[in-house]
Order: structure tokens, then C-alpha cells, then sequence
């Protein structure tokens, strides 16, 4: 029996794609990445869009975030204040998409170097392809 498993799990180590772990990896990310990404976010909203600042802002501008209860829940906008004071709103789209594609990106390069390197081991296991 445990021969049996041993060739099966040979044969499906030595049929895997490149492709198919990359994809593999995406859809882990995809699946990963908005849970802590949302809490983290409502619990210091002010500090992890903070993060994105290099992102959204131009250059030798300066992000502004503002907060305020309007009777039902916090809201919040993000906007970027340039070197005349000029504010320019309608940024806050644009830094959680960013800061969701930063969570996004870890999970993702996370999921695929454990996967290559499980591949790698149980290559180095059963062998290469004959």
C-alpha cells in the first residue's frame, strides 16, 4: 500500500507545471490576503495606509488622512497635501488598493516559495522525470 501511494505522489511531483504552482499560489493568495489585511486596516487605519504613502502621493507631496464619526460608523478619506498647500483629494481608492496589493503580493510570494520548495524536495526525493 505504501508503495502504491509512494509512486502516486512520484508521478503527480514529477507532472507539476511551473504554471500550475504559479496559479496554485494565486488562488492561495486570493483566498489569504483580505482577512488580515481588513482587520489590520479597521484596527490602525491611520498607520497601514500610512504605508502606502510612496504609492499614492506624488513626490514632495505629503498624505493627509482624516477620520470622523458621521452617526453610524467612522469614515475616512485619504488625500495628498503638496509643498504650496494645495490638497488634492480622492486618494483614498487608490491607497487601499495598494495596500491590499501589498497583502496581496505577500501571501502570494509566501505561497509560491513553499510550494517551490516542497517541489524541490520531493524532486530531489523521487527523482527526476525518466
Amino acid at each position: 500500500m505504501q508503495q502504491k501511494i509512494d509512486n502516486l505522489v512520484r508521478e503527480g511531483v514529477l507532472k507539476q507545471s511551473l504554471l500550475s504552482i504559479v496559479l496554485r499560489a494565486i488562488f492561495i493568495a486570493l483566498v489569504g490576503f483580505g482577512a488580515p489585511a481588513g482587520v489590520l486596516a479597521a484596527l490602525a487605519p491611520r498607520f497601514f495606509l500610512g504605508l502606502t504613502e510612496g504609492f499614492v502621493c506624488p513626490r514632495g507631496s505629503e498624505m493627509v488622512y482624516e477620520e470622523w464619526y458621521d452617526g453610524e460608523s467612522n469614515q475616512f478619506r485619504v488625500g495628498c497635501l503638496d509643498d504650496t498647500g494645495g490638497e488634492t483629494l480622492g486618494k483614498t481608492l487608490l491607497a487601499l488598493l495598494v495596500y491590499l496589493g501589498i497583502w496581496f503580493l505577500a501571501f502570494f510570494y509566501l505561497a509560491l516559495i513553499i510550494m517551490l520548495i516542497t517541489r524541490a524536495r520531493l524532486k530531489k526525493k523521487y527523482g527526476e522525470v525518466e
